[in-house]
């Protein structure tokens, strides 16, 4: 059956990235639409056509009252676009409106953190009938190359080390997948990044803290994976109004990598010298000369100093979930070992 009529009711706008994947997803276009017409009872497909052309596809599809669920069909970087069309000054564009998902890119981070199937028609289904769920964003104020950035993220930011391994796997031929790119990425920082002393102050369960020191990385987590499956907040909920944050000290290249596996275990909070904490708000400032970049969901928008602030539920998100993510209600608590200053 052709594509649903523009009119159709619970309309599934597919925001389709043709590069993403390393152009997977554009040479997939045909297979994508036919098993739209399996899974989805009304849909309509626009193209990305460059970097930031998301968003506006997201602003447009907010401003168009037959869309009922916008989908970004890719990896972080279109879902990172996607939602900050789908948002303005902190707020929803249009109340209600779902963001959805299906992967198709090289991390798709996101989506396991959403557990979207990794078959299409299935990730489909679950894009025009999934669980809904309000879903917090995070604030970012930071410099970029070009001026102040203000932007959100939705699924983990990270400086430090963070930065320099995503500005690598952007730089990268990603045909073998983000578990292998970002690996390759990963090594090649732990011999080249140099650990930068910071200044961290930020608003926890337990009220202001600081901490200041030098650091290998520091993840600002609202989902749970990041760079092609490494699980830095397994614990972590996208519903709490909270940011999970690990900061890991400077720490030896030959020890950097013994330890690189809790990276993808799950158990990140046991790497030697680990703080591990929740936050509302967190400023991170550079005590150094050299810059310190950031990775927001995958993308490299400049470097600090930056400003996070949760914004706790602004927009409903469709997910698979196996069994029910943590929501704001359960007021969580701080699960750091040490936060003295």
């Amino acid at each position: 059956m052709p594509a649903a009529a523009a009119d159709a009711p619970g309309l599934v706008r597919l925001v389709l990235n043709p590069r993403a994947g390393a152009g997977r997803a554009g040479r997939r276009i045909d297979d994508l639409r036919r098993a739209a017409d399996r899974a989805l009872p009304a849909w309509d497909l626009v193209l990305t056509e460059g970097p930031g052309h998301a968003s506006a596809l997201a602003a447009a599809a907010a401003a168009d009252p037959r869309v009922a669920t916008v989908a970004a069909v890719g990896g972080d970087g279109t879902c990172h676009e996607v939602v900050n069309g789908m948002v303005a000054g902190g707020h929803a564009r249009r109340a209600g409106l779902c963001f959805a998902t299906v992967p198709f890119g090289t991390g798709s981070d996101l989506q396991k953190t959403l557990e979207i199937p990794a078959e299409l028609d299935a990730a489909l289904r679950v894009a025009g009938s999934g669980t809904a769920l309000p879903t917090d964003l995070i604030a970012v104020e930071l410099a970029g190359p070009r001026g102040p950035v203000a932007e959100c993220f939705v699924n983990v930011a990270g400086f430090g080390a963070n930065g320099e391994v995503v500005r690598r796997a952007n730089q990268m031929d990603k045909r073998l997948g983000g578990t292998v790119t970002f690996l390759r990425a990963s090594i090649e920082a732990a011999f080249a990044y140099r650990p930068a002393p910071l200044h961290l102050a930020w608003e926890g369960p337990a009220g202001p803290q600081t901490w200041e020191g030098t650091v290998l990385s520091v993840f600002v987590a609202n989902g749970r994976r990041c760079g092609g499956g490494m699980d830095v907040a397994p614990a972590g909920s996208m519903h709490d109004g909270w940011a999970d944050v690990t900061i890991l000290p400077d720490t030896p290249t030959a020890r950097q990598l013994w330890e690189a596996r809790r990276l993808y275990d799950g158990s990140l909070a046991a790497w030697p010298g680990a703080r591990t904490f929740r936050a509302r708000q967190l400023i991170a400032t550079p005590r150094g000369d050299a810059p310190v970049y950031l990775d927001l969901d995958g993308e490299n928008p400049g470097a600090l100093p930056a400003r996070f602030s949760v914004l706790p539920q602004v927009i409903p998100m469709r997910g698979a979930w196996r069994s029910m993510p943590r929501l704001a209600e359960a007021a969580p608590g701080d699960r750091s070992a040490s936060q003295k200053n």
